[in-house]
């Protein structure tokens, strides 16, 4: 019994010391600067991935259309669909721009990147004109206008019924 009680009190004394309370103080707010530090070290993490993936973007962007230049420099007929290849793509490409730009400028501002200088401006290659692979044949000119009504066709016995429907109501019921 006397072994409990010493354990006890050491315990207690441990516990209820003043050097016990600063300790702990010391623990909890070093635990929360860690915390804190290990938090902003991640955000920076995604924004520098952010700003990575931007600049892979604007890379295989740039790297796209030079090869679209290089293809439509050395074909002599391009597909018929080219030009609206190229209005999807710029819409899609001013869709992504316009809705990354302000996250951007945040991770960049977060990570203390300066902005990118200005990529500069590709004039678009004409395209070749689009001609068909076979000569259209010519037709004898229709006459214009509509067409002349057709002759209603008149039946020779009377129309009869095929089914007649009732309802089931008697003239005393009232509709409404």
């Amino acid at each position: 019994m006397d072994t409990i009680k010493e354990q006890a009190n050491t315990v207690s004394q441990l516990l209820f010391s003043t050097d016990t309370g600063d300790i702990y103080k010391q623990a909890l707010a070093r635990t929360w600067d860690i915390l804190r530090e290990v938090g902003l070290l991640l955000w920076l993490v995604v924004c520098l991935a952010f700003v990575g993936a931007e600049w892979f973007y604007r890379t295989a962007v740039g790297l796209g259309r030079s090869t679209r230049a290089w293809y439509i420099g050395i074909s002599e007929k391009g597909p018929t669909d080219a030009q609206s290849m190229t209005s999807t793509g710029q819409a899609l490409l001013d869709t992504v721009q316009s809705s990354t730009a302000y996250l951007l400028a945040q991770a960049r501002q977060q990570l203390g990147i300066p902005e990118p200088e200005p990529q500069p401006a590709i004039s678009p290659v004409p395209a070749p004109p689009i001609t068909p692979p076979f000569p259209t044949p010519v037709e004898p000119p229709t006459p214009s206008g509509p067409p002349a009504p057709a002759e209603p066709t008149i039946p020779d016995e009377p129309l009869s019924p095929v089914a007649t429907v009732s309802a089931g109501l008697e003239e005393d019921d009232d509709l409404a």
